[in-house]
């Protein structure tokens, strides 16, 4: 999941410099001398550490945050990572955390949250609660006009994925519930309105389906994750909507060589039912905005090329396209949406696999920076 990556990385990757040379050496990597922080991060996994990230997302513009994680290494987790430093990127540390951030159009988020991986990777969990205010624009009119909103409110999630026998294929659920308080700019559009507002409640259940045979959870080189999963959205789950989703994705990692590497990426989601306007399907690509590009059908790929200049720095080139279209629409008659752009990697932490970088993207209206956490899928 993107916000584990984001928190867990984040710990990596913005570290404030000590002026002890003493502390500077868990900040070295023994095998090469360069900059490093599995050993920062493993080695101080019995009490809270607060960490500072940045926001890249274009809808709600550059911002920033922090948060208090908890990592989660039993005695004989610790004694094998030790023995065999290769073996703790297989299977992702247990994190519980604290996060809060704020943007510059004026969103913030808050929360707490527990990301589990219990018994050798058989079962992986991921639950939190999180309060926001966000402020996006929507273009669901017919004349594409946006329209700024404000959403409050609060989400709880719970989702839970079971490893089916010795395979790489894990069948899971989740239950989501938002209870929510959004509103509209209208003024200038609806003559003596300035606000109109929605007060509700979203309850779903998701079954899920999954394949995952990724050599690193946080940053592949190799292997793929497929899923298929089938969402209810019914107000006997405690909301006030009744409508289904369907979201199918591969996302698919390959080495050529030692140096070049190639992933592709595709995903399809659909939409059926009386929905509010935040639940459409839209395109989530680098370099398009999010809720931009809505509708009740959303197909995209994307492919990424990358090339490793030494062990520990990549450059990446990658491109994609998509559609968004709705039911009285076909995928054929839909407008064809492209990105592009390039970025770059650094290894981070080595034992953890962990890469971090940033990607420059431009969509169909604009470049746009993200700061990237492990995968950007």
């Amino acid at each position: 999941m993107k916000l584990t990556n984001l928190v867990i990385s984040a710990a990596l990757a913005l570290t404030i410099t000590p002026a002890h040379a003493s502390f500077m050496e868990q900040f070295l990597d023994p095998q090469d001398g360069q900059l490093d922080a599995s050993q920062w991060v493993l080695n101080n996994s019995h009490g809270f550490l607060p960490i500072p990230f940045v926001i890249t997302e274009p809808a709600v513009g550059v911002g920033a945050g922090a948060a208090l994680l908890f990592f989660h290494e039993t005695e004989e987790q610790k004694t094998n990572r030790q023995e065999n430093p290769e073996a703790a990127k297989d299977i992702p540390l247990s994190v519980t955390g604290v996060i809060g951030g704020a943007t510059s159009n004026g969103t913030y988020v808050t929360g707490v949250f527990h990301s589990g991986n219990w018994m050798d990777d058989r079962v992986r969990y991921f639950g939190g609660l999180f309060g926001a205010s966000i402020n996006l624009n929507f273009y669901g009119g017919e004349d594409d006009t946006p329209y700024k909103f404000n959403m409050q409110g609060l989400y709880f999630t719970q989702d839970i994925d079971v490893r089916l026998g010795d395979s790489n294929f894990f069948l899971g659920g989740s239950y989501t519930y938002l209870n929510s308080d959004s509103n509209f700019d209208v003024s200038g559009v609806i003559p003596g309105v300035d606000q109109l507002s929605l007060d509700s409640g979203d309850g779903s259940v998701k079954v899920k389906l999954t394949y995952d045979n990724r050599n690193n959870q946080m940053s592949p080189e190799s292997g793929t994750k497929a899923g298929i999963a089938y969402i209810m959205h019914d107000n006997r789950l405690g909301g006030d909507f009744d409508y289904k989703r369907t979201h199918a994705y591969v996302n698919n990692y390959n080495k050529i060589s030692d140096s070049w590497g190639i992933a592709f990426r595709g995903d399809a989601k659909s939409i059926d039912g009386e929905a509010p306007f935040y639940a459409r399907p839209f395109l989530d690509m680098r370099g398009m905005p999010a809720m931009r590009y809505q509708g009740d059908d959303t197909v995209l790929g994307e492919v990424e090329l990358s090339y490793n200049i030494d062990q520990r720095w990549t450059i990446l080139g990658f491109t994609g396209a998509g559609v968004a279209v709705d039911n009285n629409q076909s995928l054929s008659d839909a407008n064809v949406l492209t990105m592009k752009g390039t970025g770059f990697r650094y290894l981070i932490a080595r034992e953890l696999g962990m890469k971090t970088g940033v990607d420059i993207a431009k969509g169909p209206e604009e470049w746009t920076v993200y700061l990237q956490f492990g995968t950007a899928w």
